[in-house]
């Protein structure tokens, strides 16, 4: 009665919660209009631009502003709605019109300075970058390359349904592409399908090589790494052309030079008469209905539930292992073991993971949800182990000298008396553990997994609407972990259960 009374006084705080988060969301506070006539008048904002961009290298050195790095367009745009920031600077077409009247932004004014954007490769695949160079050569002499440009850059697509036209390759070897961003025009996702001005250039280059398409979606620095360790071909999503970069990588020939543009809340901008419900009504179609979203939060959802059950199941086993070592006679064996435990304690889960994906497996091949469930299962035994061991330090030693006195061996000891008692004490610590794995599976989208935080992300990389799409992933989070130690604690029979 007393687990019912608090399960139920927790969800009202929730919904509470979300009620208060829902009004906060839907309402805005005034803002003085902010007039610029040139980059110049930034003086004394606070401006936010994406991190690693070419903005951020160009605005870092002023000390006359107050600058804030995020790591999407989407964050930034979140931070200039929420009065967090005064401008956003990003290339001039980032925002397409209809993302500007929806969140009543708009163009203050644009940079003097062109930054020139090409397709990036390793150094040893030379071949494919002038392959590349080659194709853009006969798409500049044909008028092919403007027309692309004209249709992608103009906000020409908005009003098509089918945004390319080029026909897959159906065998060979996959052409593996990198997208670092998702979000038009450059390269987005509908459905499971790609489209934008780069994916069309790609498309061009898998045509010419008579290769198929691979793409998947990365972070950028991960996008980086992917690309520098030859898990991909090829990098696209807007990455400018730099000095740095040059000693890394191989760009293809620049095919457009972007120019920056500050934007601001537009104040003049007429409000949507929608009421309460019908803007929330809105936002869910929005986030989930247009282009059939909701399936981003169903297949991030499985590989969520799949990576945390394998990697319960196989680190659960790995524990008892580990857990039997650092019971042993042997010193040995038992340094073994708590020198693993020492290793998995000291290295952050996202640490681990990046390094079995992009250093231990990079050449083997091996798919990224393989590799999580490696990094989480042995990141999981050490803290399985622990339990076990805490488990079975709390039955009294004198159980065990009382089943002996019985007559029974170790093993019946063991196996009848000791464990039944250890397992009832473990539950609660277990159960603990396989909640903060599954918690801690969010970071798999650092190596390209669409989880179901992923899922979250690629929705507002599109949409540019941060709630709805987080509060549905924080709902299912919280359902997941409350069916996740529902199970572990009807796994087990109910007299072992406190």
């Amino acid at each position: 009665m007393k687990k019912s009374f608090i399960s139920v006084l927790a969800a009202i705080l929730f919904l509470c919660a979300t009620a208060v988060l829902i009004l906060a969301s839907c309402s805005s506070e005034g803002s003085h209009g902010i007039e610029l006539q040139s980059e110049d008048d930034i003086s004394g904002l606070r401006v936010a631009t994406v991190a690693g961009s070419c903005y951020d290298i160009d605005l870092s050195p002023r000390t006359d502003i107050s600058l804030s790095l995020f790591n999407t367009a989407s964050d930034m745009l979140q931070a200039l709605l929420n009065h967090q920031a005064d401008v956003i600077v990003d290339d001039e077409t980032i925002f397409n019109s209809e993302i500007r009247r929806d969140n009543r932004i708009r163009i203050a004014c644009k940079g003097s300075k062109l930054f020139p954007t090409a397709l990036t490769f390793r150094k040893d695949e030379a071949d494919i970058a002038e392959t590349f160079n080659a194709v853009q050569r006969r798409m500049h002499e044909d008028g092919s390359m403007e027309q692309l440009k004209l249709f992608w850059l103009t906000d020409e697509y908005l009003e098509e349904k089918v945004h390319t036209h080029i026909p897959p390759e159906e065998s060979g070897e996959p052409l593996r592409v990198a997208s670092i961003v998702n979000m038009a025009p450059l390269a987005f996702m509908v459905e499971d399908d790609w489209f934008g001005l780069e994916t069309d250039l790609v498309r061009q280059l898998a045509k010419e090589l008579k290769r198929p398409l691979d793409i998947k979606l990365y972070e950028a620095a991960s996008g980086l790494m992917a690309l520098s360790s030859g898990q991909v071909d090829v990098l696209i999503g807007g990455l400018f052309i730099t000095p740095e970069r040059q000693e890394t990588f191989i760009f293809a020939d620049p095919y457009h030079s972007y120019r920056s543009a500050y934007f601001v809340l537009d104040t003049e901008a007429e409000e949507s008469g929608a009421g309460f419900w019908q803007k929330i009504g809105k936002s869910l179609e929005k986030n989930l209905i247009t282009e059939k979203r909701w399936k981003y939060i169903t297949s991030g959802l499985w590989e969520t539930v799949k990576i945390t059950l394998l990697s319960i199941f196989f680190g659960a086993i790995l524990g008892a292992g580990i857990c039997a070592m650092t019971r042993s006679s042997r010193k040995w064996i038992r340094s073994v073991a708590g020198f693993y435990n020492w290793l998995m304690a000291g290295i952050p889960m996202l640490v681990l993971l990046l390094i079995l994906f992009y250093v231990v497996f990079a050449k083997s091949g091996i798919d990224p949800t393989l590799v999580a469930v490696v990094a989480f299962a042995l990141n999981f035994a050490s803290g399985a182990s622990d339990v076990y061991n805490s488990s079975l330090d709390s039955v009294p030693q004198g159980q065990t000298e009382a089943g002996l006195a019985l007559g029974f061996t170790k093993l019946q000891t063991f196996l009848r008396i000791v464990f039944p008692q250890a397992l009832t004490r473990g539950i609660p610590l277990f159960q603990g553990q396989c909640i903060s794995l599954l918690k801690g599976t969010s970071i798999v989208g650092y190596i390209a997994i669409q989880d179901l935080t992923r899922a979250g992300d690629l929705i507002r990389s599109r949409t540019f609407d941060a709630f709805v799409p987080l509060l549905v992933v924080t709902v299912i989070y919280f359902i997941l972990a409350w069916l996740l130690g529902l199970l572990i604690r009807s796994a087990y029979p109910k007299k072992h259960v406190l």
